[in-house]
């Protein structure tokens, strides 16, 4: 009932077929005692699922902050529901997407988690979906869609706006990487387009991208007068901050707050909670058996939370 790999297809399909014509329903109370004695017995021993890192090498995923905060929100969260995460590269040498079906289904993995793609726009893998129950941490595209755990880029950026109109920012600049603002179906930019406090001069006050130079920047900055900056990723806010000197009464802000820029405001997009719902994502389809592609798939997206570092001036008088 639950598709498990090691019953033939054959057997499955008519125990599926009898169930069905017998009206079974899973139980959701016995599915929460089956989590419960899986948690009692220790992650060890849980039914595992398996975490591929999508087009990202292992270095990668061993060095980057924000995705050991991916994966260990998801670590946290399949242990506390019973089951323990494996991990999977699509980027292993002689690695090929059918490949990675056919060793998750010999090892009886029903449950695929999604890691988010950090180089890419539109996700395609040719990869055997009807024999797992699926889901993905990010909001970019794939062929096909599957459900999705994502940040919620336009309320964060309409957050981060009421947030700097309350220290008195007026004119506020969007520095955007091109890619990411993709990835996040252009929510961001979007937003600010809408909730700007001068909305007849936003379109202007987007970067697409830092310019080649310091001075191309510094002319920018001059022309434009914003008294914020807002900014996406770690490494763009330190180049915009090694290339734009300091100026009185302007904010520098980051969209993807974490704890080595704790001296900006921005958004801290809690990241980890993204990745446990993703699990639960899995969980839920496990515990249905909905395996394979959704006729419509769902999309979870969280807001993040804004850090409010020491870097943004007192509030401005009512």
């Amino acid at each position: 009932l639950r598709g498990k790999t090691k019953i033939s297809e054959a057997t499955r399909r008519r125990v599926a077929e009898v169930a069905q014509s017998l009206g079974y329903r899973p139980n959701p109370r016995v599915a929460g005692l089956m989590a419960h004695i899986r948690r009692a017995r220790g992650p060890s021993l849980g039914e595992r699922i398996a975490f591929v890192w999508v087009h990202t090498a292992k270095a990668e995923s061993r060095s980057d902050p924000f995705l050991r905060t991916v994966f260990d929100g998801a670590r946290l969260r399949a242990e506390q529901l019973g089951y323990t995460l494996e991990e999977f590269w699509t980027d292993e040498r002689g690695m090929k997407d059918r490949r990675l079906s056919d060793i998750l289904k010999a090892r009886a993995i029903g449950g695929v988690l999604f890691s988010p793609v950090m180089h890419e726009v539109t996700v395609r893998l040719d990869f055997e979906w009807q024999a797992f129950c699926c889901a993905v941490i990010g909001q970019a595209e794939w062929v096909p869609e599957l459900h999705h755990s994502g940040h919620h880029h336009y309320h964060a950026m309409r957050v981060t706006l009421d947030e700097l109109g309350r220290r008195g920012c007026r004119r506020p600049a969007l520095v955007l990487d091109a890619q990411t603002n993709e990835r996040g179906r252009r929510a961001w930019q979007a937003a600010f387009l809408v909730y700007h406090p001068q909305p007849r001069d936003a379109a202007g006050l987007i970067l697409h991208g830092l310019p080649g130079s310091a001075a191309e920047l510094q002319a920018w900055l001059a022309r434009k007068r914003p008294d914020a900056v807002i900014l996406h990723f770690n490494e763009l806010v330190r180049r915009y901050q090694a290339w734009a000197p300091a100026a009185p009464g302007r904010v520098v802000c980051a969209l993807r707050w974490s704890p080595d820029l704790a001296d900006l405001p921005g958004i801290d997009q809690r990241f980890d909670l993204v990745a446990a719902n993703a699990v639960d994502l899995v969980v839920s389809q496990l515990i249905t058996n909905e395996r394979g592609v959704p006729p419509v798939h769902r999309v979870t997206l969280f807001p993040g939370q804004w850090m409010d570092g020491p870097g943004a001036p007192a509030s401005a008088p009512a």
